[in-house]
């Protein structure tokens, strides 16, 4: 195994660099059918388009020289059901002997979808849901058919029941804003009525202004009515609702990377593209940070490049400014993009919020 040594000025430091992925995600598309008013792209100028077959071809191979890669999520920033090749994606993950999932936004969920999806043996369906009513779910996503989707959602759950099978099992991802906070005991008791075996509950980032004023947290907000204990919900996930001072990222705990539909390679979500958000209604600009892409290395190689260790490195040591609560904040000028940070780290993980733990993700 080989070794990066580098000196932080206090100490020498010894990092292995060892292909440990356990965790793919893989943004099949950035298309999609829904124009939601919580989405990225009404303030990002990345194109829209689908992954292409070479550089899956390329994520593929990847695969064959990272043994413990355990699971594979396709989702990222984009409807995975309209890519015209997703089931053979699907199909092509599962025979590597992986547990695969995918998040969707139900529409396109047919019922020969869903037979084909239990054919597959999807392990994991998330299906993401802002409401129990047509009402709420069509404030956050206009022109959605809400009925549809729940009863997309009920005839994939039908057709297991008839099969005697539980798999794929389901999940549900609710955005909480203003707009739907009060409607989680009634999420809940729909989600109990779907059969739902994971609930996810994350709160919104902003990335429109007319969305900054929707956040929740630090707000007082208490999840007290986040509803009963359902037998059938195995799993519950909910967000902090306040800032805390620990910092924890998901994707250096899980030893997770993200490829883009370009075959960017990301070490989270939030580097994944070019955007603008907003923090605490402080606009920031964020700028796509890729470690390399599977169009010219395998990911091994990337992921054990003495960067991207060092990068995680740092991450998981916390060894950044705390932006988000610092009381400089509002005049310095390097909080104003994620380019750099105080610290001297380039890119710079002082505003995210994953790490706050005030957004999750499956």
């Amino acid at each position: 195994m080989d070794f990066y040594r580098f000196d932080t000025g206090e100490e020498i430091v010894e990092l292995p660099l060892k292909p440990d992925i356990r965790k793919v995600y893989i943004e099949a598309t950035t298309e999609c059918n829904f124009a939601c008013v919580t989405c990225i792209r009404h303030s990002w100028s990345d194109r829209i388009g689908a992954m292409g077959d070479g550089t899956f071809v390329r994520i593929m191979a990847s695969l064959e020289h990272l043994p413990l890669v355990d699971t594979i999520h396709f989702g990222g920033f984009g409807e995975p059901l309209t890519h015209p090749h997703i089931l053979d994606m699907l199909a092509a993950c599962k025979a590597t002997g992986r547990k695969v999932e995918m998040i969707t936004n139900g529409s396109l969920l047919t019922a020969d979808l869903a037979r084909r999806l239990i054919d597959i043996s999807l392990d994991w369906l998330y299906v993401s849901l802002d409401g129990p009513s047509a009402e709420c779910f069509g404030k956050i996503r206009p022109g959605a058919d809400f009925d549809a989707v729940v009863e997309n959602v009920a005839a994939l759950q039908r057709l297991k029941k008839e099969r005697k099978i539980q798999s794929p099992r389901l999940g549900v991802e609710f955005v909480a804003t203003k707009t739907n906070f009060e409607t989680l005991p009634a999420m809940r008791r729909t989600v109990d009525a779907l059969g739902v075996e994971k609930f996810i509950v994350t709160n919104v980032l902003p990335y429109h202004e007319s969305m900054k004023d929707e956040i929740l947290y630090d707000k007082n907000v208490d999840l007290g009515g986040f509803g009963h204990e359902s037998v059938l919900l195995a799993t519950k996930i909910s967000p902090n609702m306040k800032l805390r001072t620990q910092r924890n990222c998901k994707f250096v705990r899980d030893s997770a990377v993200v490829v883009t539909c370009d075959g960017g390679v990301s070490p989270c979500y939030a580097f994944m593209h070019n955007y603008k958000c907003y923090i605490l209604g402080r606009e920031k600009e964020i700028f796509a940070y890729h470690f390399g892409n599977v169009n010219d290395r395998p990911l091994a190689d990337i992921w054990t490049d003495p960067k991207f260790a060092v990068f995680r490195w740092t991450v998981r040591n916390s060894l950044y400014p705390s932006c988000t609560d610092c009381r400089q904040v509002d005049g310095c000028r390097m909080a104003e993009s994620n380019e750099a940070d105080c610290w001297g780290n380039q890119p710079s993980c002082g505003d995210c919020l994953w790490a706050r733990e005030l957004i999750a993700c499956p």
